[in-house]
């Protein structure tokens, strides 16, 4: 059940990376860590990619909200990440991000949850 959603997660948020982030950088860096803090699970994935403006980060877990749709993208990605973390997992996610600085997406996941 879990390694499935985890799957799907860090599936999407490399996918989100590759397609935006990198998708004018040929030398893109993505790092995941992982950590158990006390009693919560804490997913950390960084990539320094082209990291985004304050708007795009408000609105970047919103259905349909997407930079790519003239590539085809259809905004789900990152609102599928917020709702398998948040309805599924009883998780928190945030993003910090500026423009040509990267993005940084933290998970934090409550253990009794997984375990």
């Amino acid at each position: 059940h879990y390694p499935g959603i985890f799957s799907q997660i860090i599936t999407q948020l490399v996918t989100n990376a590759c397609d935006h982030a990198f998708s004018d950088q040929k030398n893109g860096h993505i790092t995941l860590t992982i950590l158990k803090k006390h009693h919560e699970l804490e997913l950390r994935f960084k990539d320094n990619g082209s990291g985004m403006s304050k708007d795009h980060v408000e609105k970047a877990f919103e259905p349909f909200f997407t930079t790519g749709r003239a590539k085809g993208g259809t905004g789900l990605g990152l609102h599928i990440v917020y709702n398998l973390v948040t309805l599924h997992l009883s998780g928190t996610i945030d993003i910090q991000s500026e423009p040509n600085h990267g993005t940084t997406i933290t998970i934090h996941i409550p253990l009794d949850t997984i375990l």
